[in-house]
């Protein structure tokens, strides 16, 4: 009886080892799977996220320098601005603006806007490079475009720094240039082309990857 005792009661522990065994498996396996995978689908887990803090703060570069342009015309004996003068073309019509901007009290600020766009050329090229390529990093469509904005974003720098030189140059001489101001005009349309495939390439590349349905 002892024996059987014993016996019978091995059984009863093994069993209650079993059961707090079996209740420890199913607490951890009762985990929500599918919770983690939507969360590794909404993070993209092991795709490189593309780097996008120097385009933002060269769209606040943007934002500042836009600013500083409106003030040169704030005046209401100023009706021509840094828009006009990007696109005089001839040394005549630059003459005609600078000394409007002489009369109006705005020249100094119009000479800060010019250095504040020199600052501005440098953060949004550099983040429209770093982002284009962060986006080649990636593939398909995105590939694509991040391509055509890192080409885009040295289209800009060039373009947009040969503008803004010229412009600076003329209006620190106090004098117009044929020359100098035909290069500026003649670069400004390539420059906003550039500007917007940068701008908008970027957006469509960041929507196209948080957006598109994940793959199979």
């Amino acid at each position: 009886q002892w024996l059987g005792r014993r016996s019978g009661g091995a059984p009863a522990r093994c069993g209650f080892r079993r059961s707090a065994g079996h209740a420890y498996e199913q607490r951890h396996q009762a985990r929500p799977r599918a919770g983690y995978r939507r969360l590794a689908r909404s993070a993209d887990i092991g795709t490189p996220a593309p780097a996008l803090s120097w385009w933002l703060w060269g769209l606040l570069a943007f934002a500042v320098v836009v600013a500083l342009s409106l003030a040169v015309t704030a005046p209401d004996d100023v009706t021509l601005g840094i828009a006009e003068h990007q696109a005089a073309g001839t040394a005549a019509r630059v003459d005609a603006i600078q000394a409007q901007w002489h009369a109006g009290g705005v020249r100094p600020l119009a000479v800060f806007a010019m250095f504040g766009d020199l600052v501005f050329i440098g953060i949004y090229g550099a983040g429209s490079w770093i982002a284009g390529r962060s986006f080649m990093r990636m593939g398909g469509t995105v590939r694509t475009i991040g391509a055509v904005v890192a080409a885009a974003a040295l289209v800009f720098v060039l373009t947009d720094y040969t503008e803004t030189l010229l412009q600076l140059a003329q209006l620190l001489r106090d004098a117009g240039s044929d020359q100098l101001a035909g290069i500026a005009a003649t670069a400004r349309p390539v420059k906003v082309a550039a500007w917007v495939v940068t701008f908008l390439g970027v957006i469509a590349a960041w929507l196209i990857r948080r957006f598109a349905a994940p793959t199979a």
